[in-house]
């Protein structure tokens, strides 16, 4: 009897041994970051799953057919986020050893009269799914078990095309009205769609939530316009007369240039009325208006003089900046954030660059309007649109 308790004994021993302790596995996460093109960026981290081993133990005495068994179980099981995109599925391999006295066999490892076993080696699943920043999202399922394969389904979400390198223009001398893109690049215009109205249109912008603004002329309204149908909402009356000029705010709300009084106005986008800030200071003809990031305030040019100024949005107060060397007749301005240029419009319909060190204008290309080539409003989005990105 002595003899078959020192095997049990044993064989409960190496069991112990065996199973180890996983007091200390836990579980740790690392975050990552990232910083948005009107295309937006992305980064995201796989979940990786470690399980702890499962070990058994038979011992049985051969000259009584009496037989004890022993299994060690690891409690403890861990997550991990990895940091570098892909995950890696550990899948631990559960070690059964049967003891027969006196030789301990491992299938797994094949050791034999070995007093010192060590269940704990694990295995590396090679699947592994590496999630891209490009616009592309992986959902990975899978069961963290040895043998379990997963499986990856990748959903392409890239826009490519234009990827918000482009203005648009209402284009009010077409009936009925319409909604142009102009590529930044080449100048050249691609009609989009048509509104349910003939009105004049003499004023654009992309909010910071990229919603298109348009001041209509005809009813004295601000409008938004979808730009991928070009269905109408109509916000409400601006309360002013002549409103060539809008522009997104350093917020969510829009700036807007009133000629008829010559001031600087604060438009609500909840009802669209205009509330005066302050006096420009000077008489201002045809105009267009722009908020600038880099300069933290907005660019005007005045088509009465021809000149580029800054518009101070906290006072109203116009200041001179520089003496272009174009003549301009109708305007439309805009600031395009994701390549820092100025770009302006006029009468002969083509799309230019505003040098604002020098006061340079230099034609990019004819944008080629239909029903007349005056351009008088031009927005910049702060991110892609995919309707516009890829018509």
């Amino acid at each position: 009897m002595k003899t078959r308790a020192a095997a049990i004994g044993a064989a409960v021993a190496i069991a112990i041994a065996a199973c180890g302790d996983n007091s200390q596995e836990g579980s740790s996460a690392s975050a990552t970051s990232t910083g948005t093109e009107t295309e937006s960026g992305t980064a995201s981290s796989d979940a990786q799953t470690s399980q702890g081993p499962n070990a058994s133990i038979t011992a049985t005495d051969p000259s009584s057919g009496m037989s004890a068994s022993a299994t060690g179980t690891d409690a403890t099981e861990g997550t991990a986020a990895s940091s570098d995109s892909s995950a890696t599925e550990l899948s631990a391999t559960a070690a059964t050893m049967t003891m027969t006295d006196p030789t301990i066999t491992d299938p797994e490892t094949s050791t034999t009269g070995d007093p010192t076993i060590d269940p704990s080696t694990e295995t590396d699943d090679p699947s592994t799914t590496d999630a891209t920043t490009d616009g592309d999202t992986d959902a990975t399922t899978g069961d963290n078990t040895t043998g379990a394969p997963d499986t990856d389904t990748d959903t392409d979400t890239d826009t490519g095309g234009l990827d918000g390198l482009w203005l648009i223009t209402v284009h009010d001398l077409t009936t009925p009205s319409s909604v142009w893109r102009i590529d930044i690049e080449t100048g050249e215009g691609l009609q989009l769609c048509e509104l349910d109205v003939n009105h004049n249109y003499n004023t654009s912008t992309f909010s910071r939530d990229n919603i298109l603004y348009a001041a209509n002329a005809t009813t004295k309204d601000l409008e938004i316009i979808d730009p991928c149908t070009c269905a109408r909402t109509v916000v409400g009356p601006t309360g002013v007369n002549a409103l060539p000029g809008i522009t997104a705010d350093q917020l969510f709300g829009l700036y807007g240039l009133e000629t008829t009084q010559d001031i600087f106005v604060d438009i609500d986008t909840d009802n669209g009325m205009a509330t005066p800030i302050g006096a420009l200071g000077i008489n201002w003809g045809t105009g267009g208006l722009t908020w600038s990031d880099a300069l933290n305030d907005t660019y005007a040019i005045n088509g009465s003089d021809d000149r580029l100024y800054v518009i101070d949005h906290i006072t109203g107060m116009a200041n001179q900046l520089i003496q272009t060397n174009y003549n301009f007749g109708s305007v439309g301005i805009e600031y395009h954030s994701a390549t820092e240029q100025l770009f302006a419009c006029s009468n002969d319909g083509d799309l230019l660059e505003v040098d604002i060190d020098t006061g340079s204008v230099t034609s990019i290309g004819p944008m080629g309007l239909a029903g007349g080539i005056k351009c008088d409003n031009l927005a910049a989005p702060w991110a892609g649109i995919a309707c516009v990105d890829n018509p």
